[in-house]
């Protein structure tokens, strides 16, 4: 893929990302019925590792930090890797060298998928 494929996909990328962020931001998912329903939730009645992580980012948007606790604290946990991430991935896409992704150590991938399940059965018992 060429540097300016690269850099023009990334950008679409940024863009993406942003105007998702300013409808979470314009039209927050509690007053909103456009957003789609945990189809888990629907099915089984039991909360997966994302429910609720849509209030949850746009509480933190609207800087409220206990309201995003509530509704899922492992989202409010991930979001600052998720945007460093992402932020690290479109600063090595924009550089005019070869692209490598950025790396995430096998062992904290390991952790992750651990705590989200721990954080999975955990909320289900508490919500009981």
């Amino acid at each position: 893929m060429s540097v300016n494929t690269r850099r023009w996909l990334a950008n679409l990328v940024a863009f993406a990302v942003a105007a998702a962020a300013w409808v979470v931001l314009r039209f927050p998912p509690a007053g909103s019925r456009f957003y789609p329903r945990c189809p888990i939730f629907f099915w089984l009645h039991i909360y997966c590792p994302g429910c609720g992580g849509t209030r949850a980012i746009a509480a933190l948007f609207h800087g409220r930090l206990n309201e995003a606790m509530h509704w899922n604290a492992m989202v409010v946990i991930f979001f600052p890797f998720a945007a460093v991430f992402l932020a690290l991935t479109y600063w090595r896409a924009m550089k005019a060298t070869p692209f490598l992704w950025p790396t995430i150590p096998d062992s904290l991938l390991k952790l992750s998928l651990v705590l989200i399940g721990v954080f999975t059965v955990a909320r289900n018992l508490a919500a009981q």
